[in-house]
């Protein structure tokens, strides 16, 4: 059986978290499905009404394997570059659909990733346990390979925390199939 990489910690691990804010992330992520390359699969965001910082919400869609799609992305582009050094990696604390079978992946973009095209880093999470108070941590060090258009890169540098240029979450086959959503209650950069 398949278990995700990153699950959540106990609340008691010792960590400091701090929020992503409204200022920090763009009121709107670009929506990027994959009908880039032919699929049918749909998404968006809606911002938790109860909260005054866009920041948390709701992303919720269908990947749809028609037309050999299986993806939809949200994408916060920074308007400057983010130096994020002196964390240790980004948290999340969510609830979502189908929690023993969806998984997601967070999409991170540096600037090396600007200057190749189609290029990211992923990290895979899920919360199986469906209360979302316990956090999932994504050390920086442990974000995957960066790939281009889901292919690992061999050879490509890591992930560099020091120039962040997008965030993102991804909904993709073949944990996710159909209707999903991913409510974010809480994210940022923890140490």
């Amino acid at each position: 059986e398949y278990s995700p990489p990153f699950l959540p910690v106990s609340a008691d691990a010792n960590v400091v978290l701090e929020p992503f804010t409204a200022q920090q992330l763009p009121p709107r992520p670009i929506e990027v499905m994959d009908n880039v390359m032919g699929g049918m699969s749909s998404g968006g965001w809606t911002p938790s009404p109860s909260s005054e910082n866009c920041a948390v919400g709701a992303f919720r869609g269908s990947a749809s394997l028609a037309n050999n799609g299986g993806f939809a992305s949200l994408r916060w582009r920074f308007p400057t570059v983010q130096n994020w050094s002196s964390s240790t990696g980004i948290y999340l604390k969510i609830q979502h659909s189908s929690p023993g079978e969806h998984t997601f992946r967070l999409i991170l973009k540096d600037s090396t990733c600007e200057r190749i095209r189609l290029t990211n880093f992923k990290a895979i999470f899920a919360d199986p346990s469906t209360n979302g108070d316990d956090p999932i941590l994504i050390p920086f060090g442990e974000v995957g390979d960066m790939e281009q258009m889901g292919n690992a890169m061999v050879g490509a540098p890591a992930f560099n925390p020091s120039a962040v240029t997008e965030i993102g979450v991804m909904a993709i086959k073949p944990t996710v199939v159909g209707d999903f959503e991913l409510t974010i209650l809480d994210w940022g950069l923890f140490n």
